[in-house]
This record gives structure tokens, sequence and C-alpha cells, in this order.
């Protein structure tokens, strides 16, 4: 059996995080484009930022939150980054109401509410911003700050995947594949996987190698199962490593190679995943790796 495929979301804080400062970045980058082309200062005027933030202007409360973020050319103030964050929001940037909602679930620089970054997810979510409806969904699915409930989650991961965000595609897709919540539908589930593993969401090709590989709503297909783990462990996605490890060393879908198993199952331990150190330790009694 294969080593059961990581839900998606259970990275999903670490790419919203990256979220925040890959938009807060091309706030301030489009704003200091903007200043070399007028060469009128050499460093953002932030007194100016303030008085445009105060006056409704969303760009500017962003250019604020992240200057507060990266402590240049002010010093770092993760509370008043937030606090410009929520001022982007509510001048109408529905990206900055998903923000503003993930720093006050993860407690960065204010007190953690859930009830509140509730809330915001659904301004977002409501206003366009499809990271925020998957948020939404996820805090359905685990009762965070909301009673738990199932359909709803799916409503917000469909919302979100609709809407572009392809991590809602990927959850949404695992969901029907389990059929715990939402009922099975396997077809929809392989669809909704696919979309969202060739857009490069790395556990989304490891939960389509695996269905392939027991043959779980699809027929069973060792070939496409590894070519699925392949990609999902180029991506350093390491439950699809020890998946390709143990696949390799036998000779399921690809040629059997035992050292190069081996290898996959490092890889996975030096991330440390149990399940690749197990395998790999099984290798190295048998004189592998």
């Amino acid at each position: 059996m294969p080593h059961r495929a990581r839900r998606v979301r259970l990275s999903r804080s670490l790419w919203v995080g990256i979220a925040i400062l890959t938009s807060l970045a091309a706030q301030l980058g489009a704003q200091k484009r903007s200043t070399t082309r007028h060469r009128a200062v050499a460093s953002p005027d932030t007194t100016a930022l303030q008085a445009q933030c105060a006056a409704g202007t969303s760009t500017s409360c962003m250019s604020m939150a992240w200057l507060l973020m990266i402590g240049k050319p002010l010093a770092a103030d993760t509370t008043r980054a937030t606090a410009y964050l929520e001022k982007a929001c509510q001048a109408g940037n529905a990206r900055a109401c998903g923000q503003t909602a993930w720093m006050l679930r993860q407690g960065h620089g204010v007190k953690p509410d859930t009830s509140r970054a509730f809330a915001l997810y659904g301004t977002g979510c409501n206003a366009g911003d499809a990271k925020s409806c998957t948020s939404l969904g996820y805090m359905y699915e685990t009762g965070a700050g909301v009673t738990r409930d199932a359909a709803q989650a799916a409503t917000f991961y469909d919302r979100a995947c609709k809407a572009g965000d392809v991590r809602g595609c990927a959850t949404l897709g695992t969901l029907s594949d389990s059929g715990s919540t939402v009922g099975t539908d396997a077809a929809r589930s392989t669809a909704l996987l696919t979309k969202a593993c060739m857009s490069k969401i790395a556990a989304a090709c490891t939960n389509l190698g695996t269905k392939f590989e027991v043959g779980r709503g699809v027929p069973g297909n060792p070939r496409r199962a590894a070519s699925y783990y392949t990609r999902a462990c180029q991506s350093n996605e390491l439950t699809a490593c020890v998946n390709l490890g143990s696949l390799t060393a036998e000779g399921r879908g690809v040629a059997r190679d035992p050292v190069r198993a081996a290898r996959f199952f490092a890889q996975a331990c030096d991330g440390d995943l149990a399940a690749g150190c197990v395998n790999l330790a099984v290798a190295n009694r048998r004189g592998i790796g």
C-alpha cells in the first residue's frame, strides 16, 4: 500500500503567507517603477503614502504595509502592517482582506482572532478574491472560527476553483475523492486534481498518483502513478518521493532499481518524513543506499 498522500490544505498557511509578501511586493514594486520613471524621490515617501492611505487609496495602504513588514525604510512593525492591510481592505482591496485575515489567524503582530479572520475572508471572497474563498472553505471544513460545515466548505472551494485558485480545485478534488464529506465523484475528483497538478500544485499530483496506483475511481495504472509521483517529487513533495521509491523498488510502472529507490527514500528522510527514513533504513539493511 502506498503511503497516504498529504492533504493539500496542510500546507496552506505557507502559501498564503508567501502570497501576502508577493502581493505586497508587487504593489510596492509598481510604485517604485513609477518613482524611478519620474525621478522624483530616491525612496518611498512614507508621509505621502500615509496621507494617501488615510484618504482611501488602497494601494498606498498596501505599500505602507509592505514597508512595515520588510523594515525599510521604516522600522519593522507587523502590528502596524496589519492595521494598514485592514485599511486597504476597508478601501476596497479584496486581496488585502484575505491577507489581514491570515495575519489574524496566525497571530502575526496581532492577537489571534479566528472570528474576525472568518469575517474578513468572507469579505474578501465576496469581493472576488479567490484565495479568500479557499481559506473560507478551509475554516468551514475544520470548524475554525465557525461551526464545521462540510457542504459549505465544498461550496467555497468550488467558488475558489471557478475564480482561478487552483488550490481550491485541489482541495475540492481530494474531498470529492474521499467521499467523507461531500460524496464521492471519481470523475470530478480526477478532473480537479489534474487541473491542480498541471498548475504545479505538487500535492495534487501526489493524490492523483495514489488514485492511479490503487485504482480508486480510475483504472489502476502504475505507469501513470509513477509519472504523477515523479512530477510531485521533483517539487520536493516528500510523500510522492516515498511512493515513487516504493514503485521503483518493486518495479511497478517503472524499471526496478533499488538504488534509485533508496535515493527517493533518502530525499524524503532528509525532509523529515518518517516513512522515508523507515524505508531507507530497510534498504540500508539490505545493503542498498
